[in-house]
């Protein structure tokens, strides 16, 4: 098996190892993507806060129409009981007694609209309660398949990276480093087959002498354009 044979070798282990990293590093993307559940937590949040102003708003309305009812009450009993006689006092009070109804009915309807808002933020909230509910169960499901499928690909990953060991120990260093810095720069495709006279790294058509080259395989040449090994099957 020629040198170049070995580092093509190589290469299509990197290109597997690389593979795996990626798909791990979409795994942890993913792990790390909490925007969804992060946006209606704020929204579940939010509701919370509005329930909770709107219940003092209630609670302040009740307690504003009871202080009415119970004004309005012991004015009737005072105009209606019989202890005041004069005319104009006895106007005066049912006048009086007039306006406070009408605060009462005014903040009763008031009350009723309070009531309202508050059923409705009631149930906007149980439902954002039960979709932020859907959303942790179902993150924490995916998190545990996510998890699992991560591990296999380390350990997959792994045994490549044993793999690689065994294959570079068998190729001279000053070929490894020089294969090594050509997949720096080529986005780890250091190594290119030569197909029909064209490098297929760069696709440019390669002098003959460079193809016979290659062909014979006893050193390792380069593509003139792109740097690459070429590798002539």
């Amino acid at each position: 098996m020629t040198v170049v044979h070995q580092l093509y070798d190589i290469l299509i282990v990197d290109v597997e190892i690389e593979g795996y990293n990626k798909s791990i590093s979409t795994i942890d993307e993913t792990l790390a993507d909490n925007q969804l559940l992060l946006r209606t937590q704020l929204v579940v949040s939010e509701a919370q806060a509005k329930l909770i102003k709107q219940e003092t708003e209630r609670k302040d309305l009740e307690l504003t129409t009871e202080s009415f009812r119970e004004k309005g009450d012991q004015l009737e009993i005072t105009l209606y009981g019989g202890t005041v006689r004069k005319p104009r006092e006895l106007k005066d009070m049912q006048l009086a007694l007039g306006l406070i109804r009408e605060q009462q009915k005014q903040e009763e309807d008031n009350l009723l609209l309070a009531l309202a808002a508050t059923e409705e933020t009631e149930e906007r909230l149980g439902s954002l309660k039960s979709a932020l509910n859907e959303i942790l169960t179902s993150r924490r499901k995916e998190h545990e398949q996510l998890l699992g499928e991560k591990t296999h690909l380390q350990e997959d990953s792994a045994v490549l990276g044993e793999k690689r060991k065994v294959m570079s120990a068998l190729v001279d260093a000053a070929d490894l480093r020089l294969y090594d810095s050509i997949r720096a720069i080529r986005q780890g495709r250091a190594v290119a087959i030569v197909e029909r006279g064209t490098c297929q790294g760069c696709r440019i058509s390669l002098p003959v002498k460079v193809v016979q080259s290659a062909r014979n395989g006893v050193n390792l040449v380069q593509c003139p354009s792109c740097s690459r090994i070429l590798y002539v099957r």
